[in-house]
């Protein structure tokens, strides 16, 4: 009787402690924000911001909302471009889903994922 007590709240303890939650998608999406192309290039460390984590419809599923800043304007690595150097804010829209990036659109014009324009 103790044994199965035992072994289901284990189970229960195992369940629980794998919930995916809005602060796991705030440090997921900044992790990927910092890495990518974007950001990587010449943003601002300091100026980096979550402004929003939101609930999607599924469960382990966040929209969060993220705020920074580059030296230059434009998106993606800019090495082979003439660069207007004029700080440029930014803001990251990035849907987690469990840990895995799915989708992330900057300043509504810039897909980050596919590093291309979305228009």
């Amino acid at each position: 009787m103790y044994r199965r007590i035992i072994v289901l709240v284990i189970l229960t303890a195992g369940c629980i402690s794998q919930v995916y939650t809005g602060d796991d998608a705030k440090k997921d999406a900044l992790e990927f924000i910092k890495n990518a192309p974007t950001f990587s290039f010449d943003g601002l460390q300091k100026s980096l911001l979550v402004t929003g984590v939101e609930p999607s419809d599924y469960d382990g599923c966040f929209i969060v909302t993220v705020g920074f800043t580059c030296r230059n304007t434009g998106f993606g690595t800019r090495a082979s471009l003439f660069l207007v150097n004029r700080p440029t804010e930014h803001i990251a829209v990035i849907h987690v889903k469990k840990g895995a990036i799915t989708r992330a659109i900057i300043d509504d014009q810039w897909d980050e994922l596919n590093q291309k324009s979305v228009t």
